[in-house]
């Protein structure tokens, strides 16, 4: 594992072998307005994570929440972000939820750490930039997205005082640079 420091955060990488699970959660289209701060407003506040984080396919761990991200289109400059959990692949998806399915894969992970909550912004450029510094390139021929990992006990659960220690994964699926 390599740590390097980027614009004040600390970020080190790991890269794992990502096995299949369905990804459950609310959706919604990111172009010109960004209305995901709203939509996790919302599902936090709504009983919607708690019924996620209730199901019992439930395999990410109990109170970690991820943003997916996926399905760019060039010529809108959208993409799809849908905000949720990772469930085993089987799992039947509820009435009014989204799902996709996320195939075995190597997966390249950004941990950066901060202490504040508002770690997201330029992870996708951090982590890609770390993840060539380890010999790995992003690989979107398996599938093409990223995604936000919000740890309960690393994230959701920390306090913002200026001295509490923040970390946020950004997930790439990735090969070895050859």
């Amino acid at each position: 594992m390599n740590l390097e420091v980027f614009m004040g955060a600390k970020v080190s990488f790991e890269v794992q072998s990502f096995k299949a699970v369905k990804f459950i959660g609310k959706e919604v289209v990111v172009g010109k307005k960004n209305p995901v701060p709203d939509l996790w407003k919302k599902i936090l506040n709504d009983g919607t994570n708690d019924f996620l984080q209730s199901l019992p396919e439930r395999v990410s761990p109990l109170g970690d929440t991820i943003g997916w991200m996926g399905e760019y289109n060039p010529q809108t400059k959208e993409y799809v972000y849908i905000a949720g959990i990772f469930v085993n692949p089987n799992a039947i998806v509820p009435d009014g939820f989204s799902y996709r399915d996320i195939p075995d894969c190597l997966m390249g992970i950004g941990w950066i750490q901060g202490n504040t909550p508002k770690l997201e912004k330029g992870a996708h450029v951090k982590t890609e930039k770390i993840m060539r510094t380890n010999g790995y390139m992003p690989d979107y021929s398996v599938v093409g997205i990223s995604m936000e990992y919000y740890s309960f006990d690393k994230y959701a659960n920390i306090e913002e005082d200026g001295n509490n220690i923040f970390t946020f994964g950004y997930y790439l699926p990735c090969k070895k640079i050859v």
